[in-house]
């Protein structure tokens, strides 16, 4: 059984993956009910481009997209409070044609700003060969090749890549990086990638990882060197924080009044050393994704966690499928021997604690250790076997405990057997084993039925005897044998019988009546005698 179970594990991890489905959602419940995450980065705020700021924006400037000399204003407004950087979670992929004068205002203050990274838009890769943007186009996206961790210089011709651009020049030559959520199959946000890796050999980076080599050039070259060592294709799991839309916001609106008027609300947050990012939670612009911590999460408030984990090195590596095949197998292995050495009966107040206990190890893992062990394989599989070998085991003692077509006609032997103490299910099997060895044609009768645990037995003193019903000649013939494999479980045993089928009930009552009003001990050379 756990080969079985251990074929199907290797088979799921490598091209089924039915048990992803598992995994993600045990995943997600652990997330929402953690009792520590990360605290939010104080330096990253977020200027929200809110339902409020559309309606009050859109008296004088009209509907979203305003004319971009309102983002200019902006910008150079945050430029002058002097921000570590600022991030715009927002697509420039077209030029205004109804206000060209908006679209050079906001060009030349995004070639005045020395803070500023825009994002740019990933296309699938299949599309990569028919793009006309290379590096030589967007130069502010690609790693730097030639140092330390960064991506290896060209070997080839010059890779180029299909994505949604910045149209204004300015922007096209500033720091850039792509802003795409990877979403799982099941369409929910959890991991991220921090650079990806073209066919040329070179790589293009995340705005999160431009942002970082602006702030902490080390860590930047940290980050990058990993993402060189995985091949740049490897994801990660997102650190969320202990709830979603946690980072401060300031409405855009409220900037750019500040902006326009030159006059400073005591409301007002300052954006000095801040990570200042730009963007939406306006629902009508749709820019929300269901994630781990939440069906409805902000991608404005989404990106700033990943930029957060960036600057501060919150990290969330996970095991390989591999390693949590080999830790399935490793399970099933232990319960094996443990069955063999013992009974599957041993196992059955461990049924549920074994699994569960695994998933404690994930949690605990995920709230205090920057791997999150992801044993929900194990714990499947687990779950599986043991409720396997337990309804195994059911089906089994339903079958030595049931009278065979050959037992219920002609003559038949029978025998009590009384034990130290009741027969409980382990001590059962002991004695199934030893019929199915010695006594194949042979029956178990027990005067009462399973006792499941955690529930007790009415009648104790009943259940320590167990009668053994066989063909006639068969239960003589194995008796003695039978006997001293049994010894260590027996206390005593009644005389043998032999009766008619028809009359093997009033018998076997007669010797349990018999046997329980006696005390005998067990005297195995003088046990199996002959009824008279």
């Amino acid at each position: 059984m756990a080969a079985l179970l251990g074929l199907w594990a290797v088979v799921d991890v490598s091209l089924m993956h039915l048990s992803s489905g598992l995994a993600a959602s045990t995943y997600d419940a652990m997330v929402r009910a953690r009792f520590h995450a990360h605290a939010p980065d104080p330096r990253v705020i977020i200027v929200d481009i809110d339902e409020a700021s559309l309606v009050r924006m859109g008296k004088e400037f009209g509907q979203w997209p305003w004319s971009r000399e309102t983002l200019a204003t902006v910008l150079d407004h945050l430029e002058s409070q002097r921000p570590v950087a600022i991030l715009w979670d927002v697509a420039f992929s077209d030029p205004d044609k109804l206000n060209p004068g908006g679209d050079a205002a906001f060009d030349r203050a995004a070639a005045n700003s020395r803070h500023s990274h825009f994002s740019v838009v990933r296309l699938p890769t299949e599309n990569d060969t028919r793009s006309l943007i290379n590096q030589a186009t967007l130069p502010g996206l690609w790693l730097p090749t030639g140092s330390a961790g960064s991506a290896p210089a060209n070997t080839g011709q010059t890779r180029t890549v299909a994505l949604i651009p910045p149209t204004l020049p300015a922007l096209a030559a500033s720091r850039l990086g792509y802003n795409n959520a990877y979403v799982d199959d099941d369409g929910v946000l959890r991991h991220f990638r921090y650079a990806e890796r073209l066919k040329d050999g070179s790589a293009i980076q995340s705005i999160a990882l431009s942002v970082l080599a602006e702030v902490a050039p080390q860590t930047y070259r940290d980050i990058a060197a990993s993402a060189h060592e995985s091949g740049y294709q490897s994801r990660e799991l997102i650190a969320w924080r202990a709830k979603a839309d946690i980072y401060p916001r300031v409405s855009f609106a409220d900037v750019f009044a500040q902006a326009e008027g030159g006059q400073t609300d005591p409301a007002m947050p300052t954006f000095a050393g801040k990570v200042v990012i730009i963007g939406s939670s306006a629902p009508g612009l749709h820019d929300v994704h269901p994630t781990a911590l939440a069906p409805a999460h902000l991608g404005v408030d989404a990106l700033a966690t990943v930029v957060d984990n960036a600057l501060n090195q919150h990290r969330l590596s996970t095991l390989s499928p591999w390693l949590q095949v080999m830790l399935a197998g490793a399970l099933f292995v232990v319960l094996t021997l443990w069955v063999s050495r013992h009974s599957v009966a041993s196992l059955a107040p461990v049924t549920v604690v074994v699994p569960a206990l695994l998933l404690v190890v994930s949690y605990l893992s995920l709230n205090l250790l920057p791997l999150f062990i992801d044993l929900h394989l194990a714990a499947g599989f687990g779950l599986l076997m043991l409720s396997s070998l337990r309804l195994w085991s059911e089906r089994r003692r339903d079958y030595w405990c049931h009278l065979s077509e050959a037992l219920q006609t002609g003559t038949v032997e029978l025998c009590l057997l009384a034990g130290h103490e009741p027969w409980d299910a382990a001590a059962l099997e002991h004695l199934m084993d030893a019929l199915q060895r010695h006594a194949p044609s042979c029956r178990l009768v027990l005067p009462e039925g399973e006792v499941k645990w955690p529930a007790k037995r009415h009648y104790p003193a009943l259940a320590e005897v167990v009668a053994v019903v066989g063909p006639a000649g068969v239960l003589s013939h194995v008796h003695e044998h039978l006997l001293k494999v049994l010894e260590p479980w027996l206390h005593r045993n009644s005389p043998m019988v032999t009766c008619q089928a028809n009359q093997l009930l009033a018998n076997m009552l007669a010797a349990w009546s018999l046997m329980l009003s006696q005390a005998a001990p067990f005297n195995p050379t003088h046990s199996f005698s002959s009824a008279p």
